[in-house]
């Protein structure tokens, strides 16, 4: 059995900033909410999935979701996408097992999804105060 060394949460903070910063923008979906995959690139979770993992069914999937079981909470016509999430962001090396990782890919998510781009600074700050981080990539950007 292979053993997988996982993304620490530095790693996953480290890229996704360089990432959402280096793309400048939010990449939307033509029906609103930000895009895992879209034509001008895409979230910072989204970053994190190889083309061939990609399918379509994971827009519209918070990546929180990944962390939860079916239930009534979540609408069961996102089981597939959740599932295709969870499956990419395995063989990306994310530890999609530990509720603070995902915790992480969420409040990066939702800087992409609902901040806008004058706040992103700001808020990748906050985030690496939250995990303990360090903001070194947001701060030479700046």
């Amino acid at each position: 059995m292979e053993c997988t060394n996982f993304l620490t949460h530095q790693q996953i903070f480290d890229h996704a900033v360089g990432h959402l910063l280096g793309q400048g923008r939010a990449a939307l979906l033509p029906q609103g909410g930000g895009a895992y995959r879209g034509y001008c690139g895409g979230c910072p979770v989204g970053s994190f999935i190889k083309p061939r993992d990609y399918m379509t069914a994971m827009e519209g999937v918070p990546v929180r979701y990944i962390g939860k079981r079916s239930s009534d909470t979540i609408p069961a016509y996102m089981d597939v996408g959740i599932a295709a999430l969870r499956k990419a962001l395995l063989r990306a090396h994310i530890n999609v097992y530990d509720p603070v990782t995902i915790e992480l890919l969420s409040c990066l998510q939702n800087v992409h999804d609902v901040f806008g781009k004058w706040e992103w600074h700001e808020r990748l700050q906050s985030i690496a105060r939250q995990f303990g981080l360090s903001a070194q990539r947001v701060k030479a950007a700046a």
